[in-house]
This record gives structure tokens, sequence and C-alpha cells, in this order.
């Protein structure tokens, strides 16, 4: 297992070095692909969505398909057309041929904007991975069924689809001020694109997914002993529906095999900062997110929940114009950072929140003229 763990956080490596500031949304797709999950990439067009998929579809060597969808886009479009020939002999055949059918990966292209005949045929493809043509039930191939839109649907008959995306990254342009950072990645973006190679088949991802679940299997209650009480807490603050509650200890082991940790490296620390992190792709809505932030912010281990105390309340201090304590508590929080600095857990699960922390200090420091 430790050479597929190896592999498929080389894709993600790859993926990271290729998009700017798409993190979050890489190492989720590359969780729902490794439990067979379906994925929703919500937020403005422009911001590389299908260039995401396209490029994860080109590192496991896997048949991806693709459509934009409207309220015109037939259903022959999706599962794939009539046989002709079959037609004229009295019989009803479709040719799935190149349909998501036939796709080891799929991306369907604002999927919420799609027919109710659409929609009807893709509840049974997510739900089961078949689709009933007539009176025959037809096995779906895709592997994991990926749904972008630019909103998170409020309509009641579109509910029931979205809940079968519960896995789900919001995503948005970057800043004016990263404009240039942004132009670099994106021009090596288009330049590498046709140089990608595969790191991995998806035979190899099935076989990845057998191990992670026989894993999770072997180990569930020490699994569920770390992770139940986070997301109980977490619940107070954002509600989660029971299947998708089920599911979490086998994305939490998914997350960490995408980051590369092999099974004899789980233990309880990494469970526990590794649920932290799945959480935030399992918020329905923008507005969850602020929720999941502030939740984040008190349950991080060792001092980071500290630091972020102590950040606002310098941030306070220096409102109130009382500067001689704000450089006393600058100097407290330096000290706090690198001693979190050193905390194996910290540096590997949120070395991006230090990161922040560190931005966030050197910003204040400016402002009290030490």
């Amino acid at each position: 297992m430790e050479d597929l763990v190896a592999k498929i956080s080389q894709a993600r490596r790859a993926l990271d070095s290729l998009f700017f500031k798409l993190t979050d949304e890489i190492t989720a797709s590359l969780t729902a692909i490794v439990t067979r999950e379906n994925f929703l990439l919500v937020g403005p067009p422009g911001t590389a969505k299908t260039m995401l998929i396209a490029c994860i579809s080109k590192l496991l060597k896997a048949k991806w398909f693709y459509r934009l969808l409207t309220k015109f886009t037939e259903v022959e479009e999706i599962i794939g057309p009539i046989d002709i020939v079959e037609l004229l002999k009295g019989s009803v055949k479709r040719i799935y041929t190149n349909s998501i059918v036939d796709a080891d990966l799929a991306l369907l292209d604002e999927i919420f904007n799609a027919s109710s005949a659409i929609l009807n045929t893709m509840l049974t493809i997510l739900n089961e991975r078949v689709i009933y043509d007539g009176g025959s039930i037809i096995p779906v191939r895709t592997w994991a069924v990926f749904g972008a839109s630019n909103r998170v649907p409020e309509e009641e008959e579109l509910q029931a689809l979205y809940d079968r995306f519960p896995l789900r990254v919001f995503t948005k342009y970057a800043q004016p001020d990263e404009t240039e950072q942004l132009m670099r990645a994106g021009l090596l973006l288009r330049k590498k694109l046709d140089r990608l190679v595969p790191v991995m088949t998806m035979d190899e991802v099935r076989k990845l997914n057998d191990c992670t679940l026989e894993f999770a299997y072997e180990h569930l209650d020490t699994i569920v002993k770390h992770t139940s009480p986070i997301v109980a807490s977490y619940l107070d603050h954002v509600m989660i529906s029971n299947r998708t509650r089920v599911k979490i200890p086998l994305y939490v082991i998914a997350y960490l095999t995408v980051l590369g940790i092999p099974p004899s490296e789980i233990d309880a620390a990494a469970l526990r900062a590794a649920t932290l992190k799945v959480l935030k792709y399992l918020v329905g809505n923008r507005e969850n997110l602020a929720e999941y932030e502030a939740f984040l912010a008190s349950h991080m281990p060792g001092g980071l929940s500290i630091l972020y105390d102590i950040v606002n309340e310098i941030k306070a201090l220096i409102s109130s114009n009382a500067l001689s304590l704000a450089r006393e508590k600058i100097k407290e929080a330096y000290e706090l950072l690198e001693k979190s600095q050193r905390d194996p857990v910290i540096t590997r699960f949120f070395h991006v929140e230090l990161e922040e922390i560190g931005q966030a200090l050197r910003s204040i420091k400016s402002q009290v003229l030490f």
C-alpha cells in the first residue's frame, strides 16, 4: 500500500505545483477519488475547475467525460445515443461508447441547470453507478463524478441531488494583489499541460481504494474514537446528514493517504488533525465556511488556538492605543509561534495556518514600530 500512497501523494504535489492556490480543491478532489465519492466544485466561471479535472485525469491515466449542462441538453448527450442500426432491426439499444457510462471520471459543468430528465438519470448514477435504460439495468463504469456550479441550489427539487455531492469546495477568484503570481502560474500551466505524464493508473486507484477501506474497517474502533467527538462538536455549528457522517472516517483515512501518510504513521494526532481538515469539505454553503473557520481556530492542536486569540487581543490593544501592552503580547506570540513551528503535527497539517499567523504578526509588528 505504501507504494500506492506515494503515487497519489505525487499526483497531489504535481497538481499543487501547477495551480495557483487551489490546494483545497486538489486535496478534496483526490480524497473523493480515493473513496470513490462524488465531489462538487462551487464557484464563479474562470477559476480552473475544468482544467483541474482534466489534469487529474491525465495524471491518473483516466478516461474522462465532460459536458456543460443546460435545460436543452438531451439525455442522449450524457448516456449515449440510440443505435440506429439496431433500431432498424427492431431492437432499442444505445451506444455507450464515449458517454458517461464508459468513463473513469466525469465532470458535469453547471449540473444544477440540467433538465429534470437528466437530473433523474444522474441520481441513479450518483447513488448506484447504474442507469435504468428501458427494461435494462446498465452498470456505469464511472469511478467518480465531479459536478461544477456557480451556485448552491435553493430549489427543493434539487436538494436530493446536492446531498449526493457530500464533498464540496467553494472556489473564488484570486485577490487583486495576487494577479502577478496568478499570471505566472497560469501561463506555466498552459506550457506544461501537454507534457503531463501519468503517475498512477485507475487500476492502482482501485487497489488504493480497497486498501484504505480495509485499513479503515480493521481499525474502525480507534478511528471512530478519535474522529467522532470532533464531528459531534462541529454539529453544534454546521449540520451534516447521517449519510455523510457515517462516511467521515473513510474520508479521513483517504485525506491522510492523499497527503502521503502511510498506514504505519497514522496515529491519534493524525486522525484528529485530518478530521478537522476534512470538515471543511463538508460545509453546505459559503456562510458555513465562517462557522468552520471559527471552529477550526478553537480546536487546533498545540498553541495554534491560543495564537489566534493572542493575535485578536493584540489588534484590540492597538485599537485602544495600548501599544506597550501590544508589544509585550507580540513577543509572547512570537515565542509561541516558534514553539508551534517545532511541533511535527502542526507543521504537517496546519502549515497554512502557521503562515497566516506569521503574516498577521509581521503586519501588526510594523504598526507598533518595534
